[in-house]
Order: structure tokens, then C-alpha cells, then sequence
């Protein structure tokens, strides 16, 4: 029986990631009006050592986050379900935007964990036997040194643990179906990502303090951006206590990592997850994320040089002994914009 079929509920509205965009750029905007507004005496009077060119230059590259790329996936190229595509969930659309946290019906709402998988008709898709899902990115995944274990790219799909220690969360078997992960610059020439299968370890964690039986989400949301370590096998987790199995995601929302380097490729902005024909199993995927690069300059964690770290360094300014150092000279000065300025966008 097909995973998703063993968690079944009527299908829900999907909102259109359209609206989404238009609805993230007008936050984005507005955060970044209100930021300046309620920081604009101290940024007046930290920049007299600044030219008035810099100036210029830093606050019209602030504004390109707003229109900067998502790291996941945006747009469906084409989905075929496949023999086997369980009924109800076939619907690529829902493989768009970041994985589920939280899932179940109002009057049965579970949290996301490793043993409660995502698993509404709004959240995961199926893929059949001898289907496909292929999707864009909508920024692309690099291969890259700054990413975390040599890691590139998420898919997250909603594989679960079974509880080897009755209701206490000790991973036992893991639940999944296999599926091939494919991998293109272009969408023409595809290279398949070798001794990964797209539904399967590691499954999902949506909260770093909920239980794993929890129907309340917890406050302290994991990073879907941040890979597990590869090292860490599903062996290596099971019995753990649930605090160990937080422990080992540390921090991450977990998903399957790809290496691009493992097919020598720079670059991808296409993912394709398929399952062979005659193959068992359809694999249900919820999302496709890019890894959050670590860089030096980017202050806030959120994987790209932008204004939320150019604002950091301008309310530190003159200060020593503060990261928003990034030149190491001792004190937050002029250097510290110039470098910034220098690797502004960078991902």
C-alpha cells in the first residue's frame, strides 16, 4: 500500500505561487522601509565615513533580496503519475515552495516529525511507476565549497520512521520508496545522482522542540536549508533516543543531500525524481530545496550577502570586537562596507 494512501484527507485549496511571489515582495519591501525608518539616526550617524558614492551603491543593492531567487522549487515543468501514483495526490504543484511543518486536518493536526510525515493532498505528490516530476529551481543549486558537508541540494519527500520504543520516538524501520534523482543545468542533458534514492532517509523534522508524536508545532523551527551530515547513516539512527535523533539532525529539517560534484556538475537549476518502470513503491515528494551556503559576511545565517547584513555592520559601526569585523582590522569601519560592497548577492 502507498504510504500516502495510509494518510488520506480531501484535497484542500492550493494557493497560487504567483500570489505567493507578489505577497514575499511586498514583505520584502515593507521590511526593508521599516528597517531603514527605524534605524535611520544611527545609520546618519555612522556614515560620515562612508563616500557618498558607497552610500549610494549600498542602499540601491539592498533592495535586490526582494527580488532575489527562491531556493526551492518554483515552477512544475511537467509531471507524469505513473502506474501506481496514489489516488488523491497527484498534484505537482504541491512539490512547489518549502516542505510541510505541520500537517493533518483542524480537527487533527499533527506536527511534521520523523515518524509523522507530511501527508495531505496539498503538501505531497505522488510518482508512480514509469512517472516523473520535473522541476525548476528557482535559484540554481551550485557546487559550491561554502556548502555544509559538500551538500548542494534537499529533496524532501515523506518518508517516516517506524517507533521501535512505543510512543517514545526510536527510529526502527524506515518507510520509503525509492525514486531516482536526476539532475540538469539546461533541462536537456540530465545526469542521475548515483547511491541516492529520492523517498527515503532522512525524513522530515519540521521543529527542533517538538516530540515526535506532538499535534502542537514547537516554537524553534529546524533549517531546511541545512544538510544533514552525510555521514550519518540510517544504521547510525536507529534506536536512538528521540533527544540523540535531535541530536544527529542537529539543527537540520533533514531530507535526501546531493553532492553535484558526484556527476561533475557546476550547476543545477532542474531536478527530475522519477521511478522506474516495473519498479515497487511510488515515491511521494514534498519539496526541493537549495543548501544555504556559510559565508563570510553573511551576519543573519541566511545564505546570501544582502541587506540584512549590510544593516548589521551599519548599526555596529565604530564598534570592536563585533562579527560585523569582517576585515579583521580591529574595529567595524569603511572596510567592512567595501567588503561587503564587494561580495554583495553572493550565495
Amino acid at each position: 500500500m502507498d504510504k500516502a494512501s495510509l494518510f488520506w484527507s480531501p484535497t484542500l485549496h492550493v494557493p497560487s505561487p504567483l500570489h505567493s511571489r507578489l505577497h514575499d515582495l511586498f514583505v520584502c519591501q515593507m521590511r526593508l522601509c521599516f528597517w531603514l525608518q527605524s534605524n535611520t539616526p544611527k545609520i546618519c550617524a555612522c556614515l560620515r565615513d562612508v563616500s557618498r558614492i558607497a552610500i549610494l551603491f549600498i542602499f540601491l543593492m539592498t533592495t535586490r533580496e526582494c527580488f532575489s531567487d527562491s531556493p526551492f522549487a518554483t515552477r512544475v515543468v511537467s509531471y507524469v503519475p505513473g502506474t501506481g501514483a496514489a489516488s488523491g495526490h497527484r498534484n505537482p504543484q504541491t512539490a512547489l515552495g518549502e516542505p510541510a511543518r505541520t500537517t493533518g486536518t483542524l480537527s487533527a493536526p499533527e506536527t511534521v516529525t520523523p515518524f509523522q510525515p507530511a501527508w495531505m493532498t496539498n503538501q505531497v505528490v505522488s510518482i508512480g511507476a514509469g512517472g516523473s516530476l520535473t522541476l525548476e529551481l528557482g535559484q540554481s543549486a551550485i557546487d559550491s565549497p561554502n556548502n555544509p558537508y559538500g551538500v548542494d541540494l534537499i529533496v524532501f519527500s515523506n518518508a517516516f520512521f517506524s517507533d521501535a520504543s512505543a510512543g517514545q520516538g526510536s527510529p526502527g524501520y524506515c518507510f520509503s520508496e525509492g525514486g531516482v534523482i536526476d539532475v540538469s543545468d539546461d533541462g536537456v542533458i540530465w545526469l542521475q545522482i548515483p547511491n541516492t534514492q529520492a523517498d527515503g532517509p532522512m525524513p522530515t523534522m519540521g521543529f527542533v522542540d517538538a516530540g515526535p508524536f506532538d499535534h502542537a508545532p514547537g516554537e524553534l523551527p529546524t533549517d531546511f536549508r541545512k544538510p544533514m551530515n552525510p555521514a550519518i547513516q540510517l544504521s547510525d539512527v536507529q534506536e536512538l533516543s528521540y533527544f540523540d535523533l535531535i541530536h544527529a539532525y542537529d539543527g537540520s529539517g533533514g531530507g535526501v543531500g546531493i553532492d553535484l560534484a558526484s556527476v561533475g556538475l557546476h550547476q543545477a537549476h532542474f531536478v527530475r525524481i522519477r521511478q522506474p518502470v516495473g519498479a515497487s513503491g511510488s515515491p511521494e515528494v514534498d519539496a526541493v530545496m537549495v543548501v544555504k551556503s556559510i559565508l563570510v559576511g553573511d551576519l543573519d545565517g541566511n545564505g546570501i550577502i544582502d541587506s540584512a547584513d549590510v544593516g548589521a555592520v551599519l548599526l555596529s559601526f565604530g564598534e570592536s570586537n563585533s562579527p560585523a569585523d569582517l576585515d579583521q582590522s580591529g574595529v567595524v569601519d569603511s572596510g567592512d562596507i567595501g567588503f561587503l560592497l564587494l561580495v554583495m548577492g553572493d550565495v
